[in-house]
């Protein structure tokens, strides 16, 4: 045989190996679950980092991201146990934009999800999760802003009479803390506390939600709900400019199969703030799924909702959202997509005539591709746009490009 024939020859017997190996289980077993570790290599271009660098306007750069975690799983009849961390640096490489340096950093995600006594008729679900990343759970802030974040819940599922019904009492509390990226903007607003580098932390906070979930399964795989909640923000720095925030929701619908192969979500409401902006406002979800198999899906929806916000108090946010997922290759390789346009209304307080107005437009496609069970190669690439009436605010206006590629090691 030729050296050219031989090296397709082996090529393909390496490849043929990798395919019958993407099975084999792995990870440590501990006790009835199993523990993994995780490893991760990320290369990534960032065409906005110049905008939280110090320079004040759009600039790229490249990043190399090492990422280190493992994750742990244990699910019996009675008992789950879930558990994810990892940690992971920032290194702002300066080929592109030299002063963003500077800015290299730690961030890291944790989550523990438990639940007991699942198959008896009352369970105890305890979790938690924590981030430090500059994507923040506030939609107020744009970019440029790092925020600490951790979200605890209780809840306590009841299952009287069987598991036909359910009702799902829940009380889940989070803070945020934030702290600047940006430094030396010129075109902040003076006292604006979701731009000044010097105010950001004034809008550190803490919220506490009371929920009360329902849901009757009239048929196996389709269920009635009706939900009510409640959140109660307060801000920790209570001379800031942050408006109270008292807001009950209440929905009820459907969601489960229609047919074998589509599933519906279908869920209507109110929200009301008894705070600042004594607003009122509909909300609720429309959701269809088509599952094409088992590793292919498309859903297609509306989703809208109000919730406190740093500053104005409360927002509305009407998403509308594609989500696709394409397998090939017994799953081996994925193609991933998204694709969401969000539309924010700051509501003004009681009082006020001019409401903040925010476009978002984000998508995110790319491939992965199993080589073996313990390695995984992925590439993004991202789009996001934001608009505000705000128009002078660095930070929440911009176009956004972002591309990676990701070498994934698990065990």
């Amino acid at each position: 045989m030729r050296p050219g024939a031989i090296s397709v020859l082996l090529a393909l017997c390496v490849a043929t190996s990798a395919f019958g190996q993407a099975g084999a289980p792995v990870g440590f077993k501990v006790g009835d679950g199993r523990l993994h570790l995780l490893g991760e290599v990320d290369s990534r271009f960032d065409s906005l980092v110049g905008y939280f660098s110090g320079v004040g306007v759009p600039s790229p750069e490249i990043l190399f991201v090492p990422r280190l975690g493992l994750s742990y799983s244990l699910e019996t009849p009675s008992t789950l146990v879930k558990f994810g961390g990892n940690a992971e640096y920032l290194i702002f490489s300066g080929i592109l934009s030299p002063t963003s340096r500077s800015l290299s950093r730690l961030q890291a995600l944790v989550g523990l999800d438990t639940s007991f006594n699942r198959d008896g008729a009352v369970s105890v679900d305890i979790g938690d999760t924590f981030t430090r990343s500059d994507r923040t759970q506030n939609p107020s802030a744009g970019i440029g802003v790092v925020s600490l974040f951790n979200s605890l819940y209780l809840g306590v599922p009841i299952r009287p009479g069987g598991r036909a019904l359910e009702f799902t009492p829940r009380v889940t509390w989070s803070v945020e803390f934030f702290e600047p990226l940006l430094t030396g903007l010129t075109t902040c607003p003076a006292g604006d506390i979701t731009c000044d580098p010097a105010l950001v932390a004034n809008m550190n906070y803490s919220n506490l939600n009371f929920a009360l979930g329902s849901r009757f399964r009239f048929l196996p795989k389709t269920a009635a709900i009706l939900d009510v909640n409640f959140d109660y923000r307060t801000y920790f720095n209570t001379a800031s400019t942050n408006q109270p925030a008292n807001i009950l929701r209440g929905r009820a619908g459907l969601a489960g199969l229609i047919t074998p192969r589509f599933s519906l979500t279908l869920l209507a409401g109110a929200a009301y703030d008894f705070g600042a902006t004594q607003r009122a406002a509909p909300i609720g979800q429309a959701e269809l799924t088509y599952l094409v198999g088992d590793s292919t899906s498309v859903a297609i929806g509306y989703l809208r909702d109000m919730m406190p916000v740093p500053a104005y108090g409360t927002f509305a946010n009407d998403r509308g959202y594609l989500n696709a997922r394409l397998g090939f290759f017994s799953d081996r390789l994925t193609l991933n997509g998204t694709a969401s346009v969000d539309y924010f209304t700051f509501f003004a307080p009681m009082g006020a005539v001019a409401n903040r107005n925010d476009l978002l437009v984000g998508l995110n496609v790319g491939p992965a591709f199993t080589v073996t069970s313990w390695f995984v190669i992925s590439a993004t690439y991202g789009l996001g746009y934001r608009s505000s009436t705000q128009s002078t605010q660095t930070g929440i206006n911009f176009v956004r490009h972002e591309a990676n590629l990701r070498l994934t090691f698990r065990y």
